[in-house]
């Protein structure tokens, strides 16, 4: 009878964990801030989700979004506030002219967007509190597309938007285009204009960035953890809670919704010994097995046609060096030219990659 009592109390006091928990991860959410400030507003605002949802039935947006990414177009129903409601009824912001700078926690580069165009009804940008029936867990702004195939219309994990102050015309107004502006990194020197363009153009899509002061650093090692985000955002994944148990992750670390969402659809694994080693330099014949999956994902090639690629037909001096594991990969990527300007005579599979070749071989196998 005494077991039985205990088992019973124990039971008891399980589920009110449980349920604590849950409770606190649902103030968590409706506590999440997306913050509106600078110069082009009158009332600067903290919105809360609870805030957002509170908003009268005029602000409301429920709608579907269609976004595209490298795997191909998907479509998301979102409920949420109108943003330009927000910002003209809330925040008291008249001008037309200025710029609005999104900040994302993870401090993702988000290009500047006009207040023209978050104020056009057709783009209809709107801050989402749901996504799929399901509430967010942190605050994601989408806006419709402009035309067929665009990318780069949603931004996640915003916590900020800073208004700036009206841009006074002068003289006759320029034809606007959608001219993407050239991204300059200014310490590219010749040892690496091989990779040049692969830099430039990813850092177009947002894929990659820099290091700060106008640099790329082409020469520093990439890790486990920087190559999951830009595996994640190349094939236009959703970053997901952290809910993995690799002893080395943990859910606050800047790269854990990259390793989830990498983990969950296959891009990367875990070791046998429970971690993930998010720090540990990656090399090539490891970057070439995550682009060969991220290639099937995308369907630059199929799985089926992947596998018929054998490192006996190779060129490489050291094939026999390829372990079996990622042998698919590196044949079919040495077949498609990809390291051709990183490997010539060698593979050199046990060699650390660095920004400059991880920029490359990502452009070349899954963007020309």
């Amino acid at each position: 009878m005494f077991k039985k009592k205990m088992r019973l109390v124990t039971l008891v006091l399980a589920m009110v964990l449980i349920l604590s928990q849950v409770v606190v991860l649902a103030e968590n959410a409706e506590n999440l801030v997306v913050e509106i400030a600078g110069e082009g507003v009158k009332t600067e605002l903290k919105l809360t989700l609870a805030d957002l949802k509170a908003m009268p039935k005029e602000a409301q947006i429920n709608d579907e979004y269609i976004y595209n990414s490298k795997s191909g177009q998907k479509t998301v129903s979102v409920k949420g506030v109108s943003l330009a409601y927000v910002l003209k009824e809330k925040a008291g912001v008249t001008a037309k002219n200025a710029e609005a700078i999104f900040e994302t926690s993870d401090g993702y580069p988000v290009d500047p967007q006009t207040l023209e165009d978050i104020f056009n009804e057709d783009l209809k940008f709107v801050l989402a509190y749901e996504i799929d029936g399901k509430a967010t867990d942190n605050i994601v702004v989408y806006r419709k597309l402009k035309e067929p195939g665009e990318f780069g219309t949603v931004y996640k994990m915003v916590v900020k938007i800073t208004v700036g102050k009206p841009i006074e015309a002068t003289g006759e107004k320029e034809p606007k285009t959608e001219e993407v502006k050239d991204i300059v990194f200014t310490d590219i020197t010749e040892e690496y204009k091989f990779a040049a363009t692969a830099i430039e153009e990813l850092a177009k899509k947002g894929i990659i960035n820099g290091v700060g002061n106008g640099k790329y650093a082409p020469e520093k090692e990439f890790t486990r953890a920087e190559f999951c985000k830009v595996m994640v955002e190349t094939l236009g994944y959703d970053k997901v809670q952290y809910t993995s148990k690799f002893t080395d992750v943990k859910a606050n670390d800047w790269f854990a919704p990259y390793v989830q969402a990498a983990v969950e659809t296959g891009l990367f694994k875990g070791y046998t010994d429970g971690t993930f080693k998010p720090n540990q330099t990656i090399t090539r014949q490891e970057i070439a097995k995550v682009v060969g999956r991220g290639a099937v994902i995308a369907e630059v090639v199929p799985q089926a046609k992947l596998e018929k690629f054998v490192m006996g037909k190779s060129k490489y001096q050291d094939k026999d060096l390829v372990p079996n594991w990622a042998e698919h990969e590196v044949a079919w990527l040495e077949s498609q030219g990809v390291f051709a300007d990183i490997a010539t005579e060698k593979f050199e599979p046990t060699k650390v990659i660095n920004r400059a070749e991880a920029a490359v071989i990502v452009y070349n196998a899954l963007f020309k």
